[in-house]
């Protein structure tokens, strides 16, 4: 039997390196389907066996990849892949609770897809591997075991609020949630307060940045390294741009309050030949659209005098005048994400919310630290969205080898999320709900 006192059971731990046992990669990672599907069905299931109920689970459909939202990098792989780019990534909404409106419902994110990377798993020592250890599918699991303590210890909840978890496909790889948390936010599926599980180091924050991408590419003439003249060299073009970038634009960008970095650069692999196309990437972060403006502006400039430089260095070049000469007629700047939204939103009520629930905004000091994700869809006014989660992307190792998350953390991060569950029921009791159904 288990202990009563225990939220992340070793039922959910079972279930947990099940579902890390499950290939999600992103297709925005490898340009192919993985098994998303498998593991929403997998975590709807047990859910079901936990009292939850399904509210939601399908493909995104085809519009969702319209509209100027849509980064570029979306569009270019969902057309290499067809039809099998969106229902390969299924999202899932799951409800706790009867169905009531906005202003008695709080709503959980994770997101299912993880990036590439085997990562074996396993779990010793109360420390469980494995790719989505920590991002995002084992605090998913601690978010099921939370609402489960909650609805124990208050058994009024199931009739006077609505628990939502979404559970998305769509957030790795540069997808930016536009067709997973988006989606689902547009179908109806939000609260009046939204809680993103991301690692955020022990503070919540509602204000982060949102990224920006530009692509530089070289679209011309190659050759053999017999005649190196005689090509446009794409690897040369390339190293002046991001040259000129790591030394002019970075500054630039910091001068502005946003982050740059210069990013992969791909011409070929081969050592006896001139390449004549590549590309090059740049992120950037910003915290407001002026800051995005001011930095659009400065890379088209930066990118400008990188070329230009190039035409003047190497005019006279009997190996590199005609790539000197080329360089601007076959070299162009283009944006394959820009001006989304920032997350950006204050809400004192619900601020007491979490504060009942013990937990805190990210000091001013440690504000750099809140990053980009889907949390910026689900902000309105009627609506306080903050993103809030275990451990740390870096020290944990997300995104990278060894990918890992304690025990103990997931433990403790299923009985903050009872927390906010039930703090949540005693707003939705007092006097101030009332005025929030009034205004939504």
């Amino acid at each position: 039997m288990n202990d009563p006192q225990i939220r992340f059971t070793p039922e959910h731990l079972e279930h947990l390196l099940g579902l890390l046992a499950i290939d999600t990669t992103s297709p925005m990672e490898t340009g192919v389907s993985s098994d998303i599907p498998d593991a929403q069905r997998a975590f709807r299931d047990f859910a079901v066996s936990r009292g939850f109920t399904e509210a939601y689970l399908g493909a995104p459909c085809a519009s969702v990849l319209s509209g100027a939202h849509v980064p570029v990098s979306v569009r270019e792989v969902a057309a290499r892949m067809g039809g099998a780019f969106l229902s390969s990534q299924p999202n899932l909404v799951l409800r706790a609770g009867g169905g009531r409106p906005a202003a008695r419902t709080v709503m959980f994110n994770l997101h299912m897809d993880t990036v590439a990377g085997h990562v074996p798993v396993a779990c010793e020592d109360g420390i469980v591997t494995g790719r989505g250890a920590v991002d995002m599918k084992g605090p998913g699991v601690a978010v099921l075991a939370g609402i489960e303590a909650a609805m124990r210890q208050d058994p009024r909840l199931a009739g006077e609020i609505q628990v939502l978890v979404q559970s998305v496909a769509g957030e790795e790889g540069g997808a930016m949630g536009v067709y997973g948390t988006k989606a689902l936010v547009d179908l109806g599926y939000v609260g009046r307060l939204n809680v993103f599980a991301e690692p955020s180091e022990g503070h919540f924050f509602d204000r982060s940045t949102t990224s920006m991408t530009a692509r530089v590419s070289v679209e011309g003439v190659g050759s053999t390294d017999d005649a190196p003249h005689a090509g446009q060299n794409a690897t040369v073009i390339l190293a002046a741009v991001a040259l000129r970038f790591a030394r002019d634009l970075v500054a630039d960008v910091r001068r502005i309050g946003g982050k740059t970095c210069v990013a992969g650069i791909h011409t070929g692999r081969m050592h006896n030949r001139v390449y004549g196309e590549g590309a090059l990437l740049v992120n950037f972060a910003y915290s407001t659209m002026a800051e995005a403006e001011a930095i659009e502006e400065a890379t088209e400039i930066r990118f400008a005098e990188a070329l230009q430089g190039l035409a003047t260095d190497f005019a006279g070049s009997e190996v590199l005048g005609a790539t000197a000469s080329a360089a601007r007629a076959v070299t162009r700047l283009e944006w394959l994400k820009r001006r989304l939204p920032t997350l950006d939103n204050r809400d004192e009520a619900m601020r007491r919310v979490l504060a009942a629930a013990g937990i805190g905004r990210t000091p001013p000091a440690l504000a750099h630290r809140a990053f980009t994700c889907d949390a910026m869809w689900a902000q309105r006014p009627d609506r306080y969205t903050v993103v809030y989660g275990p451990c740390s992307l870096e020290h944990n190792r997300a995104h990278a080898d060894g990918e890992f998350i304690a025990v103990a953390d997931l433990e403790r991060f299923a009985r903050e999320v009872e927390a906010i569950v039930l703090a949540f029921g005693d707003h939705c009791r007092s006097g101030a709900a009332l005025l929030d159904e009034e205004s939504i």
